[in-house]
């Protein structure tokens, strides 16, 4: 059995619910005090009456008790169910982060560790799902978008993304993070080989804030020469395969300066088009995994 949810692309204030205990005041502490004499009179002297008489001091012992403190913690209280703001279908529920939201999700999850690696050098999205009943593993199906080669300033569908993810209990929020497989710079490869330096030296210097022309520094136009060599034989290519026409291989070759330009300093990617799906029976493929379908029609 299986129930689905279309989730929106609306951005929402993810609400989290605030646990707090409370302690009844504490007993002021109390003290009992004992006193014993232990003191005997003197023996009478039977000295003259110049004898001086001899005196004993009480002694007092005083014991303090004191009252173990008591400490009463109050129920914590249970997650707001429905959860608010997600989307909802037939009691499956998902929630899309904005960018801030998914930087905050990813810093918090330690868990999540491998998978914010593998999103330096991918595109990457995320979304949060829940359920009314036990899900025995989720899928969730997504597109990833990037720029039109033959036109930059539009976007178009780069490839498809299967994500399955572990089994949740039931009204239990689980972050997904969705890896596209997609990676950050279409000819990463060869950019990484003309500058000399490795894809974590490279990817840490882009998480720095750092854009390629930045990184390349002197290397640039030897970097622009080799893509540009890489996109004309690309094209050709697709025309002697009959993939293109001849007058698409052309606009393709006029428009291959923009697209440098754009993968050079503005290349960005996206992920939309989510589907939510939980299951309620075992899985049948490795859960967590991912599986992504990319498209031969873009850079």
């Amino acid at each position: 059995m299986i129930r689905k949810l279309i989730a929106a692309l609306t951005l929402t204030t993810l609400v989290i619910p605030t646990v707090a205990t409370a302690a009844s005041p504490s007993p002021k502490p109390t003290a009992h005090s004992t006193a014993k004499s232990t003191a005997k009179a003197a023996p009478k002297s039977t000295a003259k009456a110049t004898a001086k008489k001899t005196t004993t001091t009480k002694r007092i012992t005083t014991h303090h008790y004191y009252a173990p403190k008591r400490v009463v913690v109050t129920p914590s209280p249970k997650p707001v169910w429905p959860p608010k703001g997600y989307a909802a279908n037939n009691g499956v529920y998902a929630f899309i982060p904005s960018g801030s939201q998914l930087v905050s999700l990813l810093s918090a999850q330690s868990k999540l560790a491998t998978q914010v690696t593998q999103c330096k050098a991918m595109a990457c999205g995320a979304v949060y799902v829940g359920s009314d009943s036990d899900c025995q593993y989720w899928e969730v199906n997504s597109k990833v978008y990037g720029p039109n080669p033959a036109d930059v300033t539009s976007m178009i569908e780069y490839g498809t993304l299967r994500t399955l993810a572990p089994a949740t209990k039931a009204q239990n929020i689980l972050p997904i993070i969705l890896l596209s497989g997609e990676p950050l710079f279409p000819h990463e490869n060869l950019i990484l080989q003309t500058l000399g330096i490795s894809s974590n030296n490279f990817y840490t210097q882009i998480a720095q804030g750092k854009s390629l022309t930045q990184i390349a520094g002197s290397k640039i136009n030897a970097i622009v020469s080799a893509i540009t060599a890489d996109e004309n034989k690309s094209i050709n290519t697709q025309y002697s395969a009959g993939t293109i026409t001849g007058d698409q291989a052309q606009a393709m070759r006029d428009a291959t300066s923009v697209r440098i330009a754009t993968e050079l300093t503005n290349y960005n990617l996206n992920v939309g088009g989510i589907t939510v799906s939980c299951w309620t029976q075992a899985p049948t493929d490795k859960v967590p995994s991912f599986t992504y379908t990319m498209d031969p029609n873009h850079f």
